[in-house]
C-alpha cells in the first residue's frame, strides 16, 4: 500500500497549503509583518496609529486625526534625524548652547581656583 503524502483536504485548505512538496504559502499578514521587520519601533507605531485613526468614522474626528498623524510624523522625522540619545555607559548626551560637544576638562592647573 503506497503511503499518502497529504491527507485529503477541502479546496480552500489546499489553496492555503500551496503546491505539493513546498511549505505553506504565508498569507498577507505574514508578508506585512516581514516587511515591517526592517522598520524602527517608532515607524511601526506611527503607521499603526495612522491606520487606527483613519478608520474611525466621522468628518469632524477625521480633521483632528489628520492633525495628530501629522504631529506623529514630524516626531518620527525628528527621531530619525537625531538618532539614539544614549552615549557611552548609557548616559544621555548633554546639550550645550553651541550645539556641539561639551568641552573636555583638562588636567588641573596650578594656582588659585577660579571663582
Amino acid at each position: 500500500m503506497p503511503q499518502i503524502e497529504r491527507p485529503p483536504v477541502s479546496p480552500q485548505v489546499q489553496a492555503q497549503m500551496g503546491p505539493p512538496g513546498g511549505g505553506p504559502e504565508f498569507g498577507q499578514g505574514i508578508g506585512q509583518a516581514q516587511q515591517q521587520m526592517s522598520k524602527s519601533p517608532a515607524e511601526i507605531a506611527v503607521s499603526t496609529c495612522e491606520k487606527i485613526l483613519m478608520g474611525v468614522p466621522g468628518d469632524k474626528f477625521k480633521e483632528y486625526a489628520q492633525k495628530a498623524i501629522a504631529t506623529l510624523k514630524v516626531g518620527l522625522a525628528m527621531e530619525q534625524q537625531q538618532g539614539p540619545q544614549s552615549g557611552p555607559m548609557g548616559k544621555a548626551g548633554m546639550p550645550t548652547a553651541g550645539g556641539g560637544q561639551p568641552p573636555v576638562a583638562g588636567p588641573p592647573m596650578p594656582g588659585p581656583m577660579p571663582g
